[in-house]
Protein backbone atom coordinates (compact mmCIF):
# COMPACT_ATOMS: atom_id res chain seq x y z
CA UNK A 1 0.00 0.00 0.00
CA UNK A 2 0.81 3.63 -0.81
CA UNK A 3 2.23 5.90 2.19
CA UNK A 4 0.12 8.80 0.93
CA UNK A 5 -1.44 7.82 -2.10
CA UNK A 6 -2.35 11.61 -3.05
CA UNK A 7 1.08 12.12 -3.19
CA UNK A 8 1.68 9.79 -5.59
CA UNK A 9 0.71 8.37 -8.91
CA UNK A 10 -0.79 5.17 -8.68
CA UNK A 11 0.40 4.39 -12.79
CA UNK A 12 2.17 6.24 -15.52
CA UNK A 13 -0.57 7.39 -17.05
CA UNK A 14 -3.40 7.83 -14.87
CA UNK A 15 -6.93 6.98 -16.35
CA UNK A 16 -9.13 10.13 -15.88
CA UNK A 17 -13.05 10.47 -15.72
CA UNK A 18 -15.73 12.96 -16.11
CA UNK A 19 -18.28 13.45 -13.50
CA UNK A 20 -22.00 12.43 -15.31
CA UNK A 21 -24.39 12.96 -12.10
CA UNK A 22 -23.48 15.13 -8.86
CA UNK A 23 -25.12 13.51 -5.64
CA UNK A 24 -28.31 15.03 -4.59
CA UNK A 25 -29.30 15.53 -8.20
CA UNK A 26 -31.69 12.66 -8.36
CA UNK A 27 -33.46 12.45 -4.37
CA UNK A 28 -31.71 9.88 -2.61
CA UNK A 29 -29.39 9.55 -4.74
CA UNK A 30 -25.85 10.15 -2.93
CA UNK A 31 -23.69 8.64 -5.19
CA UNK A 32 -22.16 10.72 -7.93
CA UNK A 33 -21.96 8.49 -11.39
CA UNK A 34 -18.57 9.17 -13.24
CA UNK A 35 -17.30 8.03 -16.46
CA UNK A 36 -13.81 7.83 -18.04
CA UNK A 37 -10.85 5.62 -19.79
CA UNK A 38 -7.78 4.51 -18.79
CA UNK A 39 -5.97 5.91 -21.62
CA UNK A 40 -7.59 9.37 -21.95
CA UNK A 41 -6.37 12.85 -21.45
CA UNK A 42 -10.04 14.27 -20.74
CA UNK A 43 -11.49 14.57 -17.22
CA UNK A 44 -9.93 14.25 -13.80
CA UNK A 45 -7.42 12.13 -12.83
CA UNK A 46 -8.24 9.21 -10.46
CA UNK A 47 -6.67 9.02 -7.14
CA UNK A 48 -6.21 6.85 -4.25
CA UNK A 49 -7.88 8.52 -1.90
CA UNK A 50 -11.19 8.94 -4.27
CA UNK A 51 -11.07 5.52 -5.10
CA UNK A 52 -11.14 4.40 -1.20
CA UNK A 53 -14.29 5.06 -1.20
CA UNK A 54 -15.75 4.46 -4.59
CA UNK A 55 -16.80 1.62 -6.86
CA UNK A 56 -15.07 1.03 -10.21
CA UNK A 57 -16.60 -0.66 -13.04
CA UNK A 58 -13.75 -1.71 -15.96
CA UNK A 59 -15.72 -2.29 -19.11
CA UNK A 60 -12.27 -2.80 -21.23
CA UNK A 61 -10.02 -4.27 -18.87
CA UNK A 62 -7.20 -1.86 -18.78
CA UNK A 63 -7.31 -0.31 -15.55
CA UNK A 64 -3.90 -1.11 -14.01
CA UNK A 65 -4.02 -3.31 -10.98
CA UNK A 66 -2.71 -0.68 -8.81
CA UNK A 67 -5.92 0.76 -9.09
CA UNK A 68 -8.04 -2.16 -8.73
CA UNK A 69 -6.44 -2.76 -5.00
CA UNK A 70 -7.30 0.67 -3.56
CA UNK A 71 -10.78 0.48 -5.02
CA UNK A 72 -13.92 0.03 -2.29
CA UNK A 73 -15.32 -2.48 -5.10
CA UNK A 74 -14.07 -3.19 -8.40
CA UNK A 75 -16.17 -4.95 -10.91
CA UNK A 76 -15.28 -6.29 -14.21
CA UNK A 77 -17.68 -5.73 -16.98
CA UNK A 78 -15.38 -6.26 -20.55
CA UNK A 79 -17.04 -6.24 -23.16
CA UNK A 80 -16.20 -5.39 -27.24
CA UNK A 81 -16.81 -1.72 -28.14
CA UNK A 82 -19.07 -3.11 -31.41
CA UNK A 83 -21.60 -1.25 -33.30
CA UNK A 84 -24.05 -4.16 -32.86
CA UNK A 85 -25.63 -7.16 -30.83
CA UNK A 86 -23.91 -6.62 -27.30
CA UNK A 87 -21.57 -10.37 -26.79
CA UNK A 88 -22.25 -10.05 -22.95
CA UNK A 89 -25.65 -8.32 -21.75
CA UNK A 90 -25.77 -10.63 -18.98
CA UNK A 91 -22.51 -9.89 -17.27
CA UNK A 92 -23.65 -6.06 -18.26
CA UNK A 93 -27.07 -6.24 -16.88
CA UNK A 94 -25.81 -8.00 -13.50
CA UNK A 95 -23.32 -5.08 -13.00
CA UNK A 96 -25.80 -2.22 -13.65
CA UNK A 97 -28.33 -4.25 -11.15
CA UNK A 98 -25.33 -4.62 -8.37
CA UNK A 99 -24.24 -1.33 -8.98
CA UNK A 100 -27.91 0.54 -8.67
CA UNK A 101 -28.65 -1.88 -5.38
CA UNK A 102 -25.38 0.01 -3.74
CA UNK A 103 -26.26 3.64 -4.97
CA UNK A 104 -29.82 3.48 -3.92
CA UNK A 105 -28.98 1.45 -0.32
CA UNK A 106 -30.55 3.28 2.15
CA UNK A 107 -28.31 2.49 5.15
CA UNK A 108 -25.36 4.72 4.39
CA UNK A 109 -22.99 2.46 2.88
CA UNK A 110 -23.75 3.54 -0.76
CA UNK A 111 -20.01 4.29 -2.21
CA UNK A 112 -19.12 8.11 -2.84
CA UNK A 113 -18.51 7.62 -6.13
CA UNK A 114 -19.27 5.23 -8.94
CA UNK A 115 -16.28 5.67 -11.82
CA UNK A 116 -17.30 3.97 -15.09
CA UNK A 117 -14.56 3.29 -16.95
CA UNK A 118 -13.11 1.75 -20.73
CA UNK A 119 -10.03 2.44 -22.83
CA UNK A 120 -11.07 6.11 -24.16
CA UNK A 121 -14.37 6.68 -22.09
CA UNK A 122 -16.78 7.22 -24.70
CA UNK A 123 -18.74 4.46 -25.73
CA UNK A 124 -18.40 0.95 -23.22
CA UNK A 125 -18.38 3.52 -20.20
CA UNK A 126 -21.38 5.37 -21.95
CA UNK A 127 -23.38 2.58 -22.37
CA UNK A 128 -23.08 1.18 -18.65
CA UNK A 129 -22.95 4.80 -17.31
CA UNK A 130 -26.53 5.33 -18.87
CA UNK A 131 -28.08 2.35 -18.14
CA UNK A 132 -26.85 2.65 -14.59
CA UNK A 133 -28.71 6.37 -15.08
CA UNK A 134 -31.71 4.82 -16.48
CA UNK A 135 -32.31 2.77 -13.49
CA UNK A 136 -32.15 5.73 -11.55
CA UNK A 137 -35.33 7.08 -13.33
CA UNK A 138 -33.51 9.47 -15.41
CA UNK A 139 -35.54 10.19 -18.84
CA UNK A 140 -33.21 8.51 -21.88
CA UNK A 141 -32.52 11.45 -23.99
CA UNK A 142 -31.31 13.42 -21.08
CA UNK A 143 -29.26 10.72 -20.08
CA UNK A 144 -27.42 10.62 -23.38
CA UNK A 145 -27.19 14.65 -23.18
CA UNK A 146 -25.55 14.34 -19.85
CA UNK A 147 -22.97 11.69 -21.14
CA UNK A 148 -22.02 13.78 -24.74
CA UNK A 149 -21.89 16.80 -21.98
CA UNK A 150 -19.65 15.33 -19.87
CA UNK A 151 -17.47 13.78 -22.36
CA UNK A 152 -17.83 15.17 -26.04
CA UNK A 153 -18.14 12.91 -28.85
CA UNK A 154 -19.44 9.79 -26.68
CA UNK A 155 -21.94 7.53 -27.28
CA UNK A 156 -20.92 7.67 -31.08
CA UNK A 157 -21.77 3.87 -31.16
CA UNK A 158 -25.64 3.48 -33.06
CA UNK A 159 -26.14 0.31 -31.51
CA UNK A 160 -25.14 1.57 -27.33
CA UNK A 161 -27.19 4.79 -28.45
CA UNK A 162 -30.09 3.28 -29.26
CA UNK A 163 -29.94 0.84 -26.00
CA UNK A 164 -30.19 3.55 -23.94
CA UNK A 165 -33.16 5.26 -25.86
CA UNK A 166 -34.86 2.07 -25.58
CA UNK A 167 -35.56 1.13 -29.45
Amino acid sequence: MLEDPSLHRLAAHPPRASLVLAAGEIPGVRTEVWMGGAHTAHGEELTAVALSTSWLIDCAGDIDRSYRAVTSRWLACVFPDLDGPLTSPQRISEVVSESLAAVLEGNGSAPERLYVMCQHGMNRSGLVSGLILRGLGMDPRETIERIRLARPGALANDHFRRILLGD
